[in-house]
């Protein structure tokens, strides 16, 4: 036996094995499966072993007593369990210390970060207060903050973005010096504004409106390229093209016959909650409870108005025109001094109260006040150039050109609004003198001077 054991341990324990499977009841312990019986086979092999090196060469572990192989068996389980439980331990304080140490370093890396971010952002301040910045002009404001260690990396992306803007243009030296003009005419005191909005509102043209942006086509598609502005699949204008997308759906898909095994097309219905962009922030689709809206995302906050299933196509257009103008006019401040009786609250986004047809004759009115001519009065919605140029168009409100986007200071805006005698004491709205401010702006625009200079030395 003792040759068995040290010439084929393997030969061994497999007929220790048989023998547990044939003549044994697993000394008690369920369940009776492979696993069970290989534990069992091994602790018996050890035991005949440690046997075997005591001097018992006869020994052989299955002709023991069953009560003594017993306690044999309940001895090495119990020595295998706690062999497994110092094992979890130790691997559970392994655990522990690796993911305490993780998580210190973790946060360690996100105060680093933080404190980091936080540096960086008192640099650049203090970069766009020095004099050196102050004193520049804003072609050269571009080209010093463009690779400026001190401009974060979120921020050096816009002054590149309008980096490339000037170089595309220096190529056709007239579109160049007519986008410096305009140029000049950002308030880069705070950083760089959205050069997206920049370009649409002053070097893209709009198909409806009198405003011509006078730059030519081929710099206006490779500035597009370069920021990478492109039109919504969805093109959608007039109240047709609006009431089409609820009838006749988004697109078509190819749609097998399962008998005939035949193609056709079929149409692209939205369903309820499902809305297709047709300008940026701005989409047409269907309510959660299926009914026809379009939304509008601002900063001042998401808008909704509804829209009616039976309404003819120039009033559809009507709808949606009201609700360009009322949410744009909210992102300024204003809505509600243009269409009264709306709450400063309706700021924050929500349901857009349509009120017709007094709403739809204000927003006619400043349609025309904004753009001339029949932009957005000719049963079409505004083009993205026109909705981005609005709060340009109304930069009279203080002497920052482009502050008013974005701004939520209303009750400054307001005292501003009163100066310039826009507002009276009530707060109400002077139309006239509005269209004249407007009308000031939308001819000089594209100069040095607008309203906010003249009202400013007047």
């Amino acid at each position: 036996m003792s040759n068995a054991l040290a010439e084929d341990p393997e030969h061994r324990c497999a007929d220790i094995k048989i023998w547990v499977e044939a003549e044994c009841d697993y000394f008690g312990i369920e369940p009776k499966n492979d696993p069970v019986a290989d534990q069992i086979t091994q602790i018996l092999y050890d035991h005949e072993n440690r046997q075997h090196e005591r001097g018992r060469d006869a020994y052989d572990v299955t002709d023991e007593d069953r009560r003594r192989l017993d306690r044999v068996i309940e001895r090495g389980i119990a020595a295998a369990a706690d062999e497994r439980d110092e094992v979890a331990l130790e691997l559970a304080a392994e655990t522990e210390v690796a993911e305490t140490a993780a998580e210190v370093s973790a946060t360690e890396a996100e105060a680093s970060a933080t404190e980091e971010a936080e540096t960086n952002e008192e640099s650049y301040r203090a970069l766009l207060g020095s004099v050196e910045y102050r004193n520049a002009s804003n072609a050269e404001k571009i080209a010093m903050m463009s690779n400026h260690p001190d401009v974060p990396e979120s921020e050096r992306a816009k002054w590149q973005s309008f980096g490339r803007i000037l170089s595309i243009a220096a190529a056709a030296p007239e579109d160049h010096a007519v986008i410096a003009t305009r140029l000049n005419q950002l308030d880069l005191s705070q950083g760089a504004p959205d050069p997206v909005g920049f370009a649409r509102a002053f070097i893209f043209d709009s198909p409806n409106s009198q405003l011509s942006s006078g730059i030519s086509e081929a710099t206006q598609a490779a500035i597009a390229e370069t920021l990478g502005i492109e039109r919504p699949a969805l093109d959608v204008t007039t109240g047709s093209d609006m009431t089409d997308v609820f009838e006749n759906g988004v697109g078509t898909r190819t749609v097998v016959d399962p008998e005939t095994g035949e193609t056709r097309e079929e149409p692209i219905f939205l369903q309820p909650g499902e809305f297709e962009e047709i300008r940026d922030g701005q989409s047409i689709g269907l309510t959660p409870t299926g009914d026809r809206a379009m939304r509008f995302e601002e900063e001042a906050g998401d808008f909704t108005i509804r829209l009616p299933d039976n309404a003819t196509a120039e009033d559809m257009a009507l709808y949606g025109l009201t609700g360009q103008m009322m949410s744009r006019l909210h992102a300024v401040n204003m809505g509600e001094i243009f269409f009264p009786g709306r709450s400063q609250l309706e700021r924050g986004g929500g349901t857009l109260d349509i009120r017709m047809p007094g709403d739809f004759h204000r927003a006619q009115r400043l349609s025309q006040i904004f753009f001339g001519g029949l932009a957005g009065h000719d049963g079409e919605l505004l083009d993205q150039s026109d909705l981005n140029r609005i709060p340009y168009l109304m930069q009279f409100q203080n002497e920052r050109g482009d502050a008013v986007i974005g701004d939520v200071d209303p009750e400054r805006m307001m005292a501003d609004y009163r100066q310039q005698g826009l507002v009276d004491a009530s707060n109400q709205l002077d139309w006239d003198r509005f269209a004249e401010m407007v009308e000031a702006n939308r001819m000089n625009l594209w100069t040095e001077e607008n309203f906010s200079h003249t009202a400013q030395a007047a």
